[in-house]
């Protein structure tokens, strides 16, 4: 009796050639075009049946068994538990190659990411050579950019690196779970759990690093949240005209969230008073706004407790003692710094100094680095 090998992924998807899919409220969505198709290990990508038996539920695209072979590729298996079935050995995209059911462990984007790729969401290591265009997200394991980041989001589970900078845009939300490489980086979001390296400049950007920053040009305007090192080469500091801030002795991520609690917060104040004032109106209005009126405040009052608790965290986890921002350059006027309840702005051109919390103030030694 002739096999069939039905699919549970579609074995003639083209990634060069995606069409927009059009949603049941008749929006077409020129983000989001499918560009890869991810499979994690262990899951069932091929099946043979027998050809008058009818095709599982969710498989697809049924061909003839050729010479009663299994076509497994690298990174697939025969399933153990089920040998008539093909799985993914790893983590990656699958995708035919000469015949064989093949699974990828490294996404190579050879484009720019744009119209023509839409977002990128992929469950293992990407490769971007070209540009990744302002308004489009990429989302993966360690992420590697070839040339500019827009004003793009980028979300790497590992390490992020960047060949060519960034040129945010006001826009470009860049994180990852681990380290950060960059060239250089201008009007952009940071946020990292490892260390940050900037091998020239930090202009216009906020960020938030949990390991230690090290920017070897100049780093000015926006905010720095860290509790461990920043180090800054060149220049810290662009003038008074320019406000560069470096906040430290809390956790950055803890700091992430409570600003996003903040503005929560704002927000939900403005839906409450507004509310209530259209309660306020007559017998009519309370009744159709009251119960509004109440979930806002409802939810107000538990961001207000979330916002407490943060708090408290973060004063129960604080180190000051280990906070060190070091600037073997030159130091600017116009820089706030605070450490821990301590702050100062610095009014004079200083050179050559490292800045650390002791006895309960901020204090400057020189030279920046001791050599021992």
């Amino acid at each position: 009796m002739s096999q069939l090998l039905v699919h549970y992924f579609d074995p003639d998807f083209d990634h060069m050639h995606l069409t927009p899919k059009e949603s049941s409220n008749g929006k077409v969505d020129h983000y989001n075009l499918g560009y890869v198709q991810n499979v994690v290990a262990g899951q069932v990508l091929a099946e043979v049946i027998a050809q008058d038996t009818p095709p599982p539920q969710g498989s697809k695209a049924p061909r003839p068994l050729r010479d009663n072979k299994l076509p497994i590729g690298p990174n697939t298996a025969q399933n153990p538990v089920k040998p008539t079935q093909i799985i993914a050995a790893s983590n990656g995209y699958v995708f035919y190659h000469e015949d064989l059911i093949t699974v990828k462990k490294l996404l190579n984007v050879r484009r720019d990411v744009d119209f023509h790729t839409g977002n990128i969401v992929f469950v293992g290591d990407i490769c971007v050579h070209g540009t990744i265009r302002s308004g489009f997200n990429v989302q993966g394991n360690n992420i590697l950019v070839k040339q500019t980041v827009e004003g793009a989001h980028i979300e790497a589970f590992g390490s992020f690196t960047s060949e060519n900078g960034i040129k945010g845009g006001k826009t470009a939300h860049i994180s990852a779970k681990n380290d950060i490489r960059i060239p250089f980086i201008e009007n952009a979001t940071l946020i990292a759990g490892g260390d940050i390296l900037i091998e020239g400049s930090c202009m216009h950007t906020d960020v938030w690093v949990q390991g230690n920053l090290a920017v070897k040009g100049r780093l000015n305007g926006g905010t720095v949240y860290a509790n461990r090192i920043v180090y800054v080469q060149d220049q810290l500091g662009g003038g008074i005209s320019t406000i560069t801030s470096i906040v430290m002795g809390y956790d950055p991520l803890h700091f992430y969230n409570l600003r996003a609690a903040d503005e929560g917060i704002r927000k939900l104040d403005a839906i409450v008073d507004s509310l209530s004032i259209q309660c306020a109106k007559s017998d009519v209005h309370r009744a159709e706004y009251g119960s509004k009126l109440e979930q806002a405040r409802t939810r107000l009052k538990a961001l207000h407790k979330k916002r407490e608790a943060l708090w408290a965290q973060m004063n129960s986890e604080s180190d000051l003692r280990k906070c060190r921002i070091i600037v073997p350059g030159q130091l600017r006027p116009g820089v706030e710094i605070s450490i821990g309840g301590a702050y100062c702005i610095i009014n004079d051109f200083m050179e050559n100094v490292c800045i650390s919390y002791r006895d309960d103030e901020i204090v400057f030694d020189s030279p920046a680095i001791v050599k021992k």
